[in-house]
């Protein structure tokens, strides 16, 4: 083999294993990490001023969720509220009436929202004492 040959293929050859090669910058550090789920919900308002007849401002509303497949807000109230609907961020959500649980959000995602909530009972209806609860959906860590 003649020199100049030789040196074509170790050329070629030399060119193959750069390709070969990935090329980095530096050494690769891989981080993985696991985030505790947190799903809550509070409600800001103090006493709650009735602002008609049935009408009862609960206060400003703030859930919190990071489960990636969403959560729940759950209205916990007494049976038989026929008629009683709850105002959400200026959404009507009727509250079932022979259950004492209704379901007031149902996202599939994760949020961080502030809204104002109001109770609206029938008309002559006694005031209540309700309780929301945050359900995370899917796998919770």
């Amino acid at each position: 083999m003649s020199a100049n040959r030789a040196k074509g293929v170790l050329f070629s050859l030399a060119a193959v294993m750069l390709l070969a090669e990935p090329a980095t910058a530096g050494p690769v550090i891989n981080i993985m990490g696991r985030v505790a789920t947190v799903c809550r919900v509070s409600l800001d308002g103090g006493a709650a001023p009735t602002i008609g007849e049935g009408e009862q401002m609960l206060g400003r509303l703030t859930e919190l969720c990071n489960n990636v497949e969403g959560y729940r807000l759950v209205l916990l109230h007494p049976a038989g509220l026929e008629g009683a609907f709850v105002v959400l961020g200026g959404e009507r959500i009727p509250i079932a009436s022979g259950a004492t649980r209704t379901v007031i959000v149902d996202s599939n995602r994760p949020a961080y929202r502030e809204r104002d909530m109001t109770l609206v009972l029938a008309e002559g209806s006694e005031p209540v004492a309700v309780n929301i609860e945050a359900q995370p959906k899917g796998a919770i860590f």
